[in-house]
């Protein structure tokens, strides 16, 4: 029996990466999708099961559900690559429905789903459960609050749901700068001096994070770019400091 994962997004340009390696390392790929642009490529991949899911309609979450449990199979990687960076611009002159709309989809929404799949996991093993966080986490980038407060929700979540449940794994991953379809949508130069991240390197690194230990990555915070991410004296630093990677207030 192929290990599931689950991809949130399967069609934006990480998740479609990552469904092309999970696909090659032997996984059965259940994807999302919200437009058909990319699908015929999509389906090529042997392993790919798509569903349509437009997270911003409850509607279309329920459907994607209710169409995932019928199937009767268990997950054991979930991955949301879900994120939408709109809408841009200082938090006073942007419309507060188009920005509350925004933190739904880059946070709550998403955890709707993860909370709905909590009961499909395979019980098994303990599954693991991965975001994706943005920056702004030791700074105060302007113009992107909504996507920003978004990912620090998701990234306080990851600790919440580890402590709470001792059956799995849950980390959020920052990858970088990478140039995708969301930074299309904004007209904003946010990459000015920063280099691109490979995404190759976000594949290894979300797979190196998995095979550890729970106690040494879930609920913690890790960056692809500045991380040592794939060295195991990073996971003997991590066991030993509860605190490391987590949002934290140091007095």
């Amino acid at each position: 029996m192929k290990p599931v994962v689950i991809i949130l997004s399967v069609s934006s340009d990480i998740g479609f990466y990552l469904a092309k390696r999970y696909t090659q390392d032997g996984y059965r790929v259940m994807g999302t999708y919200r437009f058909l642009s990319r699908l015929l490529e999509i389906e090529i991949l042997s392993s790919c099961h798509l569903f349509h899911c437009d997270i911003s309609d409850k509607k279309s979450v329920e459907n994607f559900l209710s169409d995932f449990e019928k199937l009767k199979i268990n997950w054991d990687i979930f991955i949301s690559c879900v994120g939408d960076l709109r809408p841009y611009g200082n938090f006073f002159e942007t419309d507060f429905d188009a920005w509350s709309d925004s933190v739904c989809v880059n946070s709550v929404e998403q955890l709707r789903i993860v909370h709905a799949l909590y009961p499909l996991r395979n019980k098994k093993i303990m599954p693991s459960v991965v975001f994706f966080a943005g920056g702004g986490t030791n700074n105060a980038p302007t113009d992107l609050s909504a996507y920003i407060v978004s990912k620090i929700m998701l990234t306080k979540m990851c600790e919440l749901l580890d402590a709470e449940n001792p059956d799995l794994k849950v980390f959020i991953v920052g990858p970088g700068y990478i140039k995708t379809k969301i930074h299309d949508s904004i007209k904003a130069n946010i990459a000015q001096g920063k280099k691109e991240t490979n995404l190759a390197d976000v594949y290894n690194s979300i797979s190196w994070l998995i095979s550890q230990d729970k106690k040494a990555v879930s609920g913690r915070n890790f960056s692809v770019a500045y991380d040592h991410l794939g060295d195991n004296r990073l996971v003997g630093l991590l066991k030993e400091d509860s605190d490391m990677y987590k949002l934290r207030r140091k007095t």
